[in-house]
């Protein structure tokens, strides 16, 4: 087998083990985290792996049998202080960072959100207000809840094939090989040229994620890294260091290029459940679990993905269960929050495949009904 380099890590055979290896293949910066550790009870759910649900892809199966036949890299079930369920595939360690793709706008918006907290950032004003050098691109009009919403409108289109785009992106964000003098990823997001109208549907495009991760360090005057450890790591309680992926200029890959174990994107999970828990406003946390515009989201990217679902600074919303709301990444990330239940389900995968309506809707089944067998007496005492 041929190892892992920058051109082929995420193709077959590879992602299994680069997904969990990031810092080996491309720069990053370290998101430290803090003395305290938010202590969570290892307290497991009997027989939850026994647990039958309806997947989008198989019909019904066997929640420990669809884990281990789905390119699960591990999956996290935590319910208030403690966890119901660790499962790791075979050779995946607990203590190993695993890059989480789109998952990591979820976590750029929510430290967006806490630089709202501090008087730091409006999410009405204009990007320029806090990032200049853009006025003459597309988010020269844009102002920053656009960016929270996807909902900013410029030439771009995210063809995970990957297309032109992507490829060019990928490039300027040291992601794929690129010569000596290529552009970086801020030169990337100002050659952007706007596209129609901000604010008139959802629109899924990740640099739009990335000019969002700009202006949070420019009005918190720190790097990504150190702003993310400051505002979001360091007061969840996390136990492990993650990772964020840096172009050759130091800039961060706001959009995708996060790495995390398990237990501590339960931690963040579990913040989100309590409605901020002093970490991000609580009306932050209220607005993207309720708010968003179902309309836009109905004309926009991923309406046949989920139907009568929403979007809202970074965080889908199923719209089954009242008050839930996921994280999605590529190749099978993602946070899912019961905010009623208390509940996170956490997975983490290495599909073959970087996208599939089918597969992503598999993981959200699944981390529904797990979320929902944890009401069952029996099976949280077995």
């Amino acid at each position: 087998m041929d190892r892992p380099t920058l051109d082929n890590w995420m193709r077959p055979p590879h992602p299994f083990w680069s997904f969990r290896h990031v810092r080996e293949l491309i720069p990053t910066a370290r998101i430290r985290h803090g003395h305290h550790v938010r202590e969570l009870a290892f307290a497991p759910a009997g027989n939850l792996l026994d647990l039958r649900f309806e997947s989008k892809s198989r019909g019904e199966v066997v929640l420990g049998e669809w884990l281990a036949s789905s390119q699960v890299d591990a999956c996290v079930v935590a319910r208030g202080s403690e966890i119901a369920l660790e499962w790791m595939a075979p050779g995946v360690r607990d203590d190993e960072p695993h890059l989480m793709f789109s998952v990591t706008k979820s976590i750029t918006a929510l430290l967006c959100g806490a630089l709202v907290g501090a008087g730091l950032i409006d999410p009405e004003a204009p990007v320029v207000t806090y990032v200049p050098e853009v006025a003459d691109s597309g988010f020269g009009d844009a102002t920053v809840q656009h960016l929270l919403d996807m909902e900013a409108s410029y030439e771009f289109v995210e063809d995970y094939s990957p297309g032109p785009d992507i490829v060019l992106y990928r490039n300027s964000a040291g992601w794929y090989p690129a010569p000596p003098d290529h552009m970086g990823l801020q030169s990337f997001l100002q050659t952007r040229q706007k596209e129609g109208e901000h604010g008139q549907r959802f629109r899924y495009m990740s640099p739009t994620t990335d000019m969002l991760g700009w202006v949070c360090e420019a009005a918190s005057g720190e790097p990504y890294a150190r702003a993310v450890s400051h505002y979001l790591w360091v007061p969840i309680g996390a136990e492990a260091d993650a990772d964020i992926t840096l172009d050759r200029f130091g800039t961060p890959r706001a959009a995708g290029g996060l790495s995390a174990i398990a237990r501590d994107l339960a931690r963040l999970g579990l913040m989100v459940a309590a409605g901020g828990n002093g970490v991000v406003p609580e009306d932050f946390i209220d607005d993207l679990t309720r708010g968003g515009d179902p309309q836009h989201w109905a004309i926009g990217d991923y309406a046949d993905w989920l139907p009568g679902g929403c979007y809202r600074s970074c965080w889908y919303q199923p719209r089954v269960d009242p008050d839930c709301v996921m994280a999605v990444g590529i190749h099978g990330q993602m946070i899912y929050v019961d905010r009623p239940r208390d509940t996170v389900v956490v997975i983490q995968c290495s599909w073959d495949t970087p996208d599939s309506n089918d597969l992503h809707s598999d993981n959200e089944y699944a981390a529904r009904a797990i979320s929902r067998a944890l009401d069952a007496p029996e099976l949280v005492s077995a």
